[in-house]
C-alpha cells in the first residue's frame, strides 16, 4: 500500500520546518538591538536608584528617630523636667513638623 509518492509527502514537512525555523536573510536590525540595550540599562540604573532611596530613607527614619527618642529621654530627665512642662512643648508639634517636611523633601529630592 506504500506507493512512490510516500518519501516526498514525508519529506515535505521536514522542508517546510526548516524554512520557518531558518534565519532570516536580511541584516539585522542594529536600531532596535541598541533600543533593547538601552532599555536594558535604563532598567538597572533605575534599579540601584531605588535601591540607593531605600538605604537613604531607612537611614534617615532612624536618624530621626534616635532624635525623637533623645528628646523624649532627655525630657525624662529630673534636671531637665521643669522645663518639659506644658508651655515649653507647645512649640514641639511645629517643630516636629519641620523636622518631618524637611526629611519627606529630602527623600523627595532625592528620587528624582
Amino acid at each position: 500500500m506504500t506507493g512512490p509518492d510516500d518519501s516526498a509527502m514525508d519529506a515535505m514537512p521536514d522542508a517546510f520546518l526548516a524554512a520557518m525555523l531558518a534565519p532570516p536573510e536580511r541584516a539585522s536590525d542594529r536600531a532596535f538591538a541598541l533600543q533593547v540595550d538601552r532599555a536594558i540599562d535604563a532598567r538597572a540604573a533605575y534599579a540601584r536608584a531605588r535601591s540607593r532611596f531605600w538605604t537613604s530613607f531607612a537611614f534617615e527614619a532612624l536618624a530621626v528617630a534616635a532624635l525623637l527618642a533623645g528628646l523624649w529621654l532627655l525630657s525624662a530627665t529630673p534636671l531637665l523636667a521643669p522645663l518639659a512642662g506644658p508651655a515649653q512643648w507647645g512649640l514641639a508639634p511645629p517643630l516636629l513638623l519641620i523636622l518631618l517636611l524637611w526629611f519627606g523633601g529630602t527623600q523627595r529630592w532625592r528620587g528624582v
